[in-house]
């Protein structure tokens, strides 16, 4: 739940009006779930200030809350638009992959893949009773094409980084493998394809902040 604060806060020279999001989720760490308790919302001190409730601000206070134990109190996030019509966060296709070229990046999404494949108890909360909290997260997969030597060399530089990282759903497909997967793709400059069978898509960005 949403609440003001009563007062506006000096934020880069500017008065911020901002809304207080408390940390109200609670999580499973697979062995039994935590609750993880907030501040009422007229407190206004606190020990860690995020400022933004999107995807990231939200993300961070969650997992400060899971380092105390489930303990939410002392950490407050500021947004100051708690309707979030104007977010980059809801306005999103909600996309998600692990094929990337960088290590962290591959290893960070395949953390969020697995999040969101368990976000309906991991994001149950008491004030929901036991309604399921529905992502709508499609693993349908993203297809990457190469179309050149380097394209291809890259590609498949790529695809060892993945795999190095954990990442065992992506898979190389040369020309009459793309052609018998996706027959409706005119392959006739293609030397080579990368598709994320598994734990790639998109989910509902509102759903995951809501």
């Amino acid at each position: 739940m949403w609440a003001p604060l009563s007062r506006g806060l000096p934020f880069l020279g500017r008065q911020l009006n901002c809304h207080r999001c408390p940390v109200p989720r609670p999580f499973s760490n697979h062995r039994g779930r935590v609750l993880i308790s907030t501040q009422s919302a007229g407190t206004q001190s606190a020990d860690v200030l995020v400022i933004g409730g999107g995807p990231v601000g939200l993300s961070t206070a969650y997992h400060l809350a899971r380092m105390r134990g489930g303990d939410g109190r002392g950490i407050v996030i500021l947004e100051r638009d708690p309707t979030y019509k104007r977010a980059s966060a809801t306005l999103s296709a909600g996309g998600i992959r692990q094929q990337f070229s960088l290590r962290e990046n591959v290893e960070m999404s395949m953390y969020g893949r697995d999040f969101l494949r368990d976000a309906a108890e991991l994001l149950r909360t008491a004030n929901l009773g036991e309604e399921e909290v529905d992502v709508q997260f499609r693993e349908h997969g993203y297809l990457f094409l190469a179309c050149s030597d380097s394209g291809r060399k890259v590609m498949r530089e790529n695809h060892e980084v993945q795999r190095e990282a954990g990442c065992e759903d992506a898979r190389l497909l040369d020309p009459s493998e793309l052609s018998e997967r996706f027959p409706w793709i005119n392959i006739e400059d293609v030397l080579l394809g990368s598709y994320g069978e598994k734990g790639e898509g998109w989910f509902d960005p509102w759903a995951l902040i809501r």
